[in-house]
């Protein structure tokens, strides 16, 4: 150390005249002698086109983005509004079918509701002369066919079976029961289906079946109430409104469904052609009171079964349904 301030000490250091001094202008930058510069070398452009164009942001935070990186974030916002719009296309598309069905369903609903109305109301006899509109013959066919109508049959019929249970006869007198033959004792009905006929034509099938082929089926439930009184000693009567040029085809019928041993059986004569089916019967039933008999019940699936409106008020109607035509 004492060395090296020696060497110090013995130089000899003369001062500079401001006039030698560096000017200040000497040390402004030229961009042609900076030698760090790539521009003119044929590098600037290999390296732009490996890193890509750069962009600062306006805050001045240093963030760059590439202009590959700026490709993939626009093509990405274009896919997802892309994918925004298809989902908005096909929701739109489902609503407005959700609202055509929903449209179908109610004018379903509608024409349903109106044939359970129009049901109802013929068989409590408030549509004179009724015809079942071509509109509800969906609804008949599979109320037949579904069970219903003959659930419906069956709890008729056993009303009927209580009611006689409880009946005590006049002195001298024989109980009796009147019974319709057709969509009663003998169903036309479930032949329908297997005819093609639509219940506004059943009407005509009805006809077919009764003097062509005489295969009309029994009504079960009837048929079982039938063979109780038949064992009860009651005495039982046939009244139909059907020709009496079937009385033949009838008997037959009747017998292979399981019927027999009836009392009488009573078919229309041309006499009482111009008549109501209502006036008929009633005579008919007055007839029969006239030779000792009491009626009872009368069972049938018509209003003008129970006869005129005269009728003695101990015949009980047990109507059964029919909701495909009418006879009065």
């Amino acid at each position: 150390m004492a060395k090296y301030a020696v060497a110090e000490e013995n130089h000899d250091f003369e001062p500079l005249e401001p006039s030698t001094l560096p000017s200040t202008s000497s040390f402004r930058f030229d961009p042609s002698d900076d030698h760090l510069s790539r521009a003119g070398s044929g590098y600037d452009s290999h390296y732009g086109s490996l890193f890509g164009s750069a962009f600062s942001l306006a805050d001045g935070s240093g963030v760059f983005v590439s202009s590959l990186a700026l490709t993939i974030i626009i093509s990405a916002i274009v896919i997802v509004g892309i994918v925004l719009v298809a989902i908005i296309i096909t929701l739109a598309v489902l609503l407005s079918s959700c609202q055509d069905h929903s449209t179908v369903n109610s004018q379903k609903r509608t024409v349903m509701e109106f044939c359970q109305s129009f049901h109802l109301n013929i068989e409590l006899n408030n549509v004179p002369q009724w015809v079942v509109p071509s509109i509800c013959d969906p609804y008949i066919l599979n109320y037949i066919h579904n069970g219903q109508y003959m659930k419906d049959v069956e709890l008729s019929v056993d009303c009927a079976r209580q009611h006689l249970k409880n009946i005590r006869g006049k002195h001298n007198t024989k109980l009796a029961v009147v019974f319709d033959i057709d969509e009663t004792a003998l169903s036309n009905i479930v032949h329908i289906k297997q005819t093609n006929c639509s219940p506004a034509g059943s009407m005509e099938c009805r006809s077919v079946l009764w003097t062509e082929k005489a295969v009309c089926s029994p009504d079960f439930p009837v048929s079982q109430l039938y063979q109780e009184l038949f064992a009860a000693n009651w005495s039982i009567f046939f009244i139909s409104e059907r020709p009496e040029n079937l009385l033949e085809l009838t008997e037959k019928n009747l017998i292979e469904c399981g019927y027999g041993g009836w009392t009488s059986l009573i078919l229309r004569s041309s006499n009482n052609s111009d008549i109501t089916v209502e006036a008929f019967k009633g005579s008919k039933m007055n007839e029969i009171e006239e030779h000792g008999y009491q009626i009872v019940s009368v069972i049938g699936d018509q209003w003008s079964d129970l006869g005129m409106s005269t009728s003695r008020r101990e015949r009980r109607l047990f109507k059964l349904p029919n909701p495909i035509y009418q006879v009065v």
